[in-house]
């Protein structure tokens, strides 16, 4: 049985602030290895639930926050950036299901550092009319190649959307949002205890069918920060502009959407 995790860093316990999330500070270097604890964490309850194959995708901006060296060799690591699938590369039609790590809520809704995708890019992304979140268009494209999301972890504001959007899901609380920047969190240890014993039980009980929020094809609004980013991602010929910060396409796959967005991501920090 083959499971894939994808660990992000926002949603992590005693993640709160800006620069946890950013290079070449304390802060960030303490959160990494947070982030790195609840990924093996992770690891160690879909082992014991009967993983026998484990992948795991670094999928926090620059997609290289993981400490390598100190990952439980029972799995493999994706790394790196720019990638084809973004925070979901490396899921396989085989998987028995995903897992998500340190996710958040949706850009434009309340959470702890929430965002979609890119938060200096975008303010807010709709996909066929819904709100999207990362774990909207990612356990989106795991559910359109037939594997289910099984459990996410972040704070209560991500479990309010997952109740939502992935009913089936296991929602994993480690903190409660008291604003943008700020958190009643779990203790580090205690948050990986409840990761471990969360991600086993889900891996381990029965498997929900695939899920996705919305099906293709798919109408993709995105609302930018500034102007000029969407000016930049008007030129291009399927997009349509929609007012002064939002353009609009149409795909017809997850995967798809996933890749104007992660190169609207890319352009817009050109521009910003």
């Amino acid at each position: 049985m083959r499971i894939f995790i994808s660990v992000d860093i926002e949603g992590v316990a005693g993640v709160v602030a800006s620069e946890h999330g950013r290079r070449g500070n304390a802060d960030y270097e303490l959160a990494r290895r947070l982030m790195t604890d609840e990924t093996n964490a992770a690891i160690a309850g879909a082992a014991e639930a009967g993983a026998t194959e484990i992948a795991v995708a670094d999928s926090h901006g620059p997609m290289t926050n993981l400490i390598a060296a100190e990952i439980d060799p029972r799995a493999r690591l994706v790394s790196g950036k720019p990638r084809p699938l973004s925070m979901i590369q490396g899921v396989r039609p085989d998987d028995h299901g995903v897992v998500l790590i340190g996710y958040h809520a949706a850009a434009g809704r309340r959470g702890v550092l929430a965002h979609t995708i890119n938060s200096r890019a975008f303010s807010r992304i709709d996909v066929n009319g819904v709100q999207a979140s990362e774990a909207t268009l990612f356990a989106g494209h795991a559910a359109e190649i037939g594997v289910p999301l099984l459990a996410a972890s972040g704070d209560d504001c991500l479990a309010r959307d997952l109740a939502d959007q992935f009913p089936e899901a296991r929602a994993i609380i480690v903190k409660e949002a008291l604003g943008a920047a700020a958190a009643d969190s779990l203790a580090p240890r205690a948050s990986c205890d409840l990761i471990r014993q969360e991600v086993a039980a889900a891996v381990s009980g029965p498997r929900p069918a695939a899920r996705m929020v919305t099906d293709p094809p798919l109408r993709v609004s995105v609302r930018f920060v500034t102007q000029i980013q969407a000016d930049v991602a008007a030129l291009l010929p399927f997009c349509d502009r929609e007012d002064s910060t939002t353009v609009s396409f149409e795909v017809a796959s997850y995967a798809e959407a996933i890749g104007v967005l992660a190169t609207f991501s890319f352009a817009a920090m050109g521009v910003s």
